[in-house]
């Protein structure tokens, strides 16, 4: 009977200094100051790396524009380089923020927020380049090229002369928002699909020390 009474004081003990610690407000807003900052600084470097990558975007993208030109043809091995770089480059930034700014350690939780951010950011700025370009630029070089890509996919599923005729109207009458938000969807999968990747790989636990 003394050891019962003895266990259930002790629990009571525990019930009580646990509620203590939930109830202390300098130790709840203590906890929310760390993680918001961390949050903040987060999305700061995912916001400085986002417009790194999506210079590298842009200059893929101007590129293959410009490969349309017959002279300029070798411009379209220099946009594959580009776009094949896209998750080393969000790797090396985030080994960078890992090592560098959060002392060796990440977890995946924020490493998928920094990955998920920093594709954000450069779709955005990649999105609003491709947008004045197609509305303000001469695209007439790069339709030709791709009309005559179509007409081999045309051939390839032997769609009839009406369906091919349908098909090149459709891509013709296409406004600017609709190409660049038609990329962006492209990037965005991109971004999903490489972000928990890479977040996995480069996660890393604090060491606790005893």
């Amino acid at each position: 009977m003394n050891t019962e009474n003895k266990e259930k004081q002790e629990e009571k003990k525990n019930d009580e200094q646990s509620q203590a610690k939930f109830n202390n407000p300098d130790q709840k807003l203590k906890i929310f100051v760390i993680d918001t900052g961390k949050i903040k600084q987060t999305k700061a470097f995912a916001r400085q790396d986002g417009t790194l990558l999506g210079i590298v975007w842009v200059a893929s993208f101007v590129c293959t524009m410009l490969a349309a030109n017959p002279e300029y043809h070798i411009l379209g091995l220099f946009s594959n380089i580009l776009i094949l770089s896209t998750p080393f480059v969000v790797a090396k930034r985030l080994k960078y923020f890992r090592d560098v700014v959060r002392e060796g350690h990440i977890s995946f939780k924020h490493g998928l927020y920094y990955c998920v951010q920093t594709f954000f950011y450069a779709t955005l700025l990649l999105t609003i380049i491709q947008y004045l370009w197609f509305r303000f630029m001469n695209t007439g070089m790069f339709m030709t090229q791709l009309q005559a890509n179509y007409q081999m996919i045309a051939q390839a599923y032997q769609l009839t002369a009406e369906e091919s005729k349908a098909l090149f109207d459709a891509i013709t009458m296409m406004k600017p928002i609709a190409w660049a938000s038609m990329f962006m969807i492209t990037d965005l999968i991109a971004g999903a699909v490489l972000s928990p990747i890479l977040a996995a790989i480069y996660s890393k636990k604090r060491i606790s020390q005893q």
